[in-house]
């Protein structure tokens, strides 16, 4: 039998532990490649996952697990950021809300929203996360890599000197410090190099690539009231069975992303997964979810008195995990339930 219980919004509020990552970063100059740092109200210095990053580690999940990719419009089939700007039959309507319309027949579009440039119009995501911020302190290092080419070798070597027997020759290596009683001395193309200098072919490159380990603070939320609603003209534009495949396809999103995190440089700093624990919140009414900062010690017990404090006729839910698999346990829970509808007046 259908579980008929409706759901309004769901938050994630949680606590999550990576070990050795590099999901995201601020940026390379030259060969270095630096960490996010996060700066919180108290003046704390931090490590930090952007919310962009963690958002679009949802879409991707939402677009691997959709089966059929016809039900997503051109551009999000190839993962385009354009999304509905780049559909064609959004861009040729008459009107924004036409427009919406048409958008929304995308299930990436509906439940990641859009911007329009022809006609302007925009639609809010559905899905929202915060950064995920370090809690106390996460452990971060810088480590030297070296790109090694399997045609690596040492050119000719005319002649070379012994240690301390440089004659009256030198390094031709300007600025070089090296002395006699160090180093060798090896003649190359006419020219005097220590071992230090001594040039080669080669295709190695030095980089500096960090890695963090650590526990973060994630919040995300989800409005499923907002499936398939069309935010100009305030009709639902998809049916429901439309609207629970779309709503438990993005749960499911949520079970990928926790199970294995795709981000950046994941090809050599795949993280160890260690823990997850936390709350789930789920509002059953028009009320929106309470969101508490899991950087806060005591955001569980904060969000069970907010929930005491207004839950009229048990309209808020929590939900408790304390691992990775009682996290997709209490997803499941929520993927028998369907999406709330908001019932509109018809003139």
């Amino acid at each position: 039998m259908e579980n008929k219980e409706e759901i309004y919004e769901i938050a994630i509020l949680g606590r999550v532990t990576w070990n050795l990552h590099s999901l995201n970063n601020e940026g390379t100059v030259g060969n270095v490649t630096e960490p996010r740092t996060i700066v919180l109200a108290d003046g704390t210095q931090t490590d930090g996952i952007s919310g962009e990053m963690l958002k679009h580690m949802h879409a991707e999940n939402m677009w691997k697990l959709e089966k059929n990719k016809s039900n997503f419009c051109e551009a999000c089939k190839q993962l385009k950021p354009e999304r509905a700007d780049e559909n064609k039959n959004v861009r040729g309507q008459d009107s924004p809300k036409n427009a919406v319309k048409e958008a929304l027949n995308c299930e990436l579009c509906d439940i990641h929203g859009f911007l329009v440039q022809r006609p302007t119009v925009a639609r809010t995501s559905l899905i929202e996360f915060g950064w995920a911020l370090g809690i106390p302190q996460i452990f971060r290092d810088i480590h030297t890599h070296a790109r090694h080419s399997v045609q690596e070798q040492f050119l000719q070597i005319e002649e070379e000197k012994d240690i301390g027997n440089w004659e009256n020759e030198k390094c031709s290596k300007k600025g070089c410090e090296t002395k006699p009683e160090e180093s060798k001395l090896y003649k190359v193309k006419n020219k005097w190099y220590c071992e230090e200098h001594l040039p080669i072919k080669t295709g190695q490159m030095i980089y500096h690539n960090p890695t963090r380990s650590g526990i973060y603070a994630i919040i995300s939320v989800f409005q499923p009231w907002k499936i398939g609603l069309n935010n100009v003209s305030f009709n639902y534009e998809v049916n429901d069975i439309q609207r629970k495949s779309r709503y438990q396809l993005a749960l499911k999103a949520y079970q990928a992303m926790f199970m294995r995190p795709e981000g950046a440089m994941t090809a050599t700093r795949l993280p160890h997964i260690e823990n997850f624990e936390g709350i789930i919140v789920v509002s059953k009414t028009n009320s929106p979810v309470p969101v508490i900062s899991p950087l806060k010690d005591d955001y569980k017990d904060q969000i069970k008195k907010i929930k005491i404090a207004i839950n009229v006729g048990e309209n808020i839910d929590i939900l408790e995990f304390n691992s990775v698999s009682q996290f997709i346990e209490k997803i499941k829970i929520l993927l028998e339930k369907r999406p709330y509808k908001v019932e509109f007046k018809k003139e």
